[in-house]
């Protein structure tokens, strides 16, 4: 498809265009454009949307990766390890674990995006990481399509980042991720939202899990298809113990998490919520009236509009709370 618009491929709806969308449903057809489409380049490889915000028309090609299948790789009576194809349904493969009696995925429910997404940002939600799983991630080179396995340790996983988006941005492309899961239950409820969704069950399974992950999310986030948005738009910052005790004498009440002994992790949504923007709209941009976390597209924004709105609130709270606020969505 040549000349097309990029408005439904995308969760903010952002109208953009692209000179050529390619869909790729095969490796082989991933491996032809490696090797045979150069002129084509500049190109930008895209799953849903999920996590993108585009400022501008594209000028190449997009790819758009539709690869399909899920395989069991191998199994003993403790664990399974399966693999999924990069165009795969994330949501989908979580709950395909699930009925399968694979478990571990269960606190990463209804996250957005496809399975090749996952080790690029090393998704993570509710006390869990997709990298606590992963065992393999295969990938083609842009340079020469040969295809290269790596280990956890080299996709050198952090904080919802990875070698596929820091040294080796760009230079890969996922073709399939192998997860190693449990066959029994080892549940982690630990954070109070789950708690409390759980509150009156007196036997918690992983379906149970799964559901109350869905139910928050679903009472938290807006539905991209009715209101366009990309999640959460900012990183989790991160500071230092001696930090936050300064903070704190400030703001006592400020939510932590625990990342190393000398480091804590702040609640992102709070901090922009302290300083009044949850709820704020400006004509078609605005951020969310039930989560401080998500910026939302209120019919016919221009992603350079989200972008502004975003660079306010980062400018804001390092003025208030000396804290760089990062990007986790992807700005083209």
């Amino acid at each position: 498809m040549e000349k097309v618009s990029l408005k439904s491929y995308n969760t903010f709806g952002i109208d953009v265009w692209a000179d050529e969308l390619l869909f790729i449903r095969q490796d082989a057809d991933l491996k032809e454009f490696l090797l045979f489409g150069k002129a084509k380049q500049p190109f930008l490889v895209l799953g849903e949307g999920a996590n993108i915000l585009f400022t501008k028309d594209f000028s190449g090609t997009v790819l758009k990766m539709e690869t399909k299948g899920i395989e069991l790789v191998s199994e003993n009576e403790n664990y399974a390890v399966i693999r999924g194809k990069t165009g795969e349904n994330w949501d989908d493969f979580v709950r395909y674990s699930l009925s399968k009696g694979y478990y571990g995925l269960e606190n990463l429910a209804a996250i957005p995006g496809k399975v090749g997404s996952c080790p690029i940002q090393n998704i993570g939600a509710y006390g869990k990481e997709v990298k606590n799983f992963i065992t393999k991630v295969h990938a083609l080179s842009v340079k020469d399509a040969s295809l290269r396995t790596f280990s956890p340790a080299e996709c050198a996983f952090d904080y919802r980042s990875s070698v596929f988006k820091q040294a080796l941005k760009g230079q890969y492309i996922i073709t399939d991720v192998e997860f190693t899961l449990s066959k029994k239950a080892d549940l982690d409820i630990h954070y109070a939202d789950l708690q409390r969704q759980l509150a009156s069950k007196t036997a918690i399974s992983p379906q149970d899990v799964y559901d109350a992950v869905v139910a928050i999310r679903n009472a938290k986030l807006p539905d991209y298809k009715l209101l366009g948005n990309a999640g959460s738009f900012f990183k989790n910052p991160l500071v230092s113990i001696d930090y936050l005790e300064k903070l704190k004498q400030k703001y006592p009440n400020l939510t932590t998490y625990p990342i190393i002994k000398d480091t804590v992790k702040l609640a992102a949504g709070q901090l922009i919520d302290l300083l009044g923007w949850k709820g704020k709209r400006t004509e078609m941009v605005g951020v969310h009236p039930q989560q401080a976390l998500v910026l939302v597209n209120y019919g016919n924004a221009t992603g350079l509009e989200i972008l502004h709105l975003a660079q306010e609130i980062q400018k804001d709270v390092y003025a208030n709370f000396g804290v760089d606020l990062e990007m986790e969505v992807n700005v083209v």
